[in-house]
């Protein structure tokens, strides 16, 4: 039940209701001696008796009130009241994100959802180099005001009162309860699993998508249904729900709505860097050395509850990075069930700490044709100094002899979409599946693997491609050919199948004989073949 005005609370006098939600009740309170106006947020009774909570709230609220950045909501103090927990903050007149996108959609233009997400992430990456995450980060939490004689509007981020430490092995998550909106928490965060600060990049990347396309990345109306796309489902294609938006835009979202936290962006400036690139044309960032570094949490959520539910369906899960065009360098609603399916495996820890492969389903993408047909030529169209498809180069780059060194002298592999071929003798054509040695190895170099081809249960890769089957890869992605047919040679494309010439995407051949074996057979000496024979192919052919 609400306070009523006059209410004392911790000294502060109860002016009236300010908003409130599944955690508690903000109030405007008049400050007991100061004189100004304070928010003095009194937390659930459900929280306030929770004897856990209540120890790490006194611990994290003293964190959160060390915090000083203009972008964070200043925490003034903390205490009890009637065996409640209340905290008092910094007041801010205005409106928050989520209300003003209510209020007015077409007041939330990309420029400004875009600002609002850059000027909470730095106030983000200023708590993370503070060892404090958030766990809640949503537009409801973007408080906006305007500045006294100004037009520019202050960007605030509140609720840090509930954050928790990075040092904390706990988690704040309990049987029936959860301390997060459930609409931007990670998968990781789901599960109850250890977090870092990849959750609240994830939690940052659903706001945007929010306030660039007016509803939620799973908009169903169930709990449990939204719970199942953030498990399970790809990360949803913003420009598909509003056209206005460039089709590059998806590819950002494809990765900062990873399920796996390593495969996210390591610090929010890296990740509205990368939207800017594509949302505000010229967008030229300058490099920073603000991100912070921590042990990277790897994600593993287990099998898919669904597929044990009698009487349930998948949804066909499409590659979200299909539709890109144009993002050089920048990197669905879940079926219906039957009421009765229990979703209690949704929470359960896996057993396992292997790396998290999206499940896909038999569903196609349909690819948008760009203009322009990105084939590379073996002989005319290169440039000097490129090298051959057999591996050989003229450039004086230094051999990386492994995958990491390999990924960071080859910048330009982060964030490219490719998929691999397998042409064989006969002709025939093949494709590599995701989840496997080979498709590991690529990612392992930076790139991204195309989504529409992920291993399904006891699946052998390379898939072996049907008549009149098209590879579905988006005009600007990659297509690595690994040829052993009669036109293989000189890293050519003569002679490849309709199915690969067909495609818009930009053909690379690998035809040495030692590369295409050490692919075909993955053992423990391929990768080092692959980083002297494939990586200078690829070097040359990906900028």
């Amino acid at each position: 039940m609400a306070m009523s005005p006059g209410t004392i609370v911790g000294g502060y006098r109860i002016e009236r209701v300010l908003g409130a939600g599944g955690m508690g009740t903000v109030y405007l309170g008049k400050h007991p001696s100061l004189p100004r106006m304070d928010a003095i947020k009194v937390l659930g009774s459900e929280l306030s008796n929770n004897a856990e909570y209540r120890a790490r709230f006194e611990r994290e609220a003293n964190l959160a009130a060390g915090l000083d950045h203009p972008n964070i909501v200043s925490v003034y103090n903390r205490g009890e009241e009637d065996g409640q927990l209340w905290i008092a903050m910094q007041y801010v007149q205005g409106t928050d994100a989520s209300a003003e996108l209510g209020r007015d959609p077409r007041a939330m233009t990309p420029p400004r959802a875009l600002r609002i997400c850059t000027e909470v992430g730095r106030g983000l990456d200023y708590a993370h180099r503070r060892g404090l995450l958030h766990r809640d980060v949503k537009p409801a939490n973007f408080l906006l005001s305007a500045k006294d004689g100004e037009d520019d509007e202050r960007v605030l981020l509140t609720d840090f009162g509930v954050a928790k430490s990075t040092e904390d092995p706990g988690e704040l998550t309990q049987t029936g309860s959860f301390v997060a909106t459930i609409a931007y928490a990670s998968p990781e965060q789901l599960q109850g699993m250890p977090v870092d600060h990849h959750a609240d990049i994830y939690s940052l990347g659903c706001s945007l998508y929010k306030l660039l396309t007016g509803q939620n990345p799973y908009p169903a109306t169930q709990p449990a249904m939204v719970m199942m796309g953030h498990l399970y489902e790809p990360p949803p294609q913003p420009s598909a729900t509003n056209a206005a938006l460039p089709p590059a835009i998806d590819q950002i979202f494809a990765r900062v709505l990873a399920k796996n936290p390593a495969d996210r962006y390591h610090s929010c400036r890296e990740f509205t860097d990368a939207a800017a690139g594509v949302l505000v044309p010229g967008y030229n960032p300058m490099p920073s050395g603000t991100s912070p570094s921590y042990p990277v949490q790897t994600y593993s959520p287990g099998p898919d509850p669904r597929t044990s539910m009698t009487g349930a369906t998948r949804a066909p899960a499409s590659d979200p990075r299909l539709t890109m065009a144009g993002a050089q360098g920048n990197t669905g609603m879940p079926p219906s069930r039957p009421r009765d399916v229990d979703l209690s495996a949704l929470m359960t820890s896996p057993k396992s700490p292997r790396r998290w492969v999206i499940p896909a389903a038999a569903g196609v993408v349909v690819v948008a044709i760009a203009a322009g047909v990105g084939i590379w030529l073996s002989s005319g169209g290169s440039s000097t100094g490129s090298t051959s498809a057999s591996g050989t180069t003229t450039a004086a780059a230094v051999s990386a002899t492994s995958a990491a060194q390999a990924k960071a002298q080859n910048p330009a592999f982060a964030g490219k979409t490719i998929t691999m071929v397998d042409v064989t003798n006969d002709g025939k054509v093949a494709i590599y599946l995701g989840g496997t040695p080979q498709t590991n190895f690529l990612q392992s170099l930076g790139f991204v693997y195309n989504l529409n081809y992920v291993e399904q249960g006891t699946e052998t890769s390379p898939r072996p491609m049907q008549d009149y089957d098209t590879i579905n890869a988006a005009d600007d992605s990659y297509i690595l050919a690994v040829r052993s047919d009669s036109g293989a040679g000189g890293g050519g494309l003569l002679g490849l199948p309709y199915e690969i010439t067909n495609s818009r995407a930009t053909v690379i051949a690998l035809d040495d004989p030692s590369a295409v074996s050490a692919m075909r057979t993955w053992g423990t000496n391929s990768a080092q073949v692959e980083l002297s024979k494939l990586v200078p192919v690829l070097r040359n052919r990906i900028q």
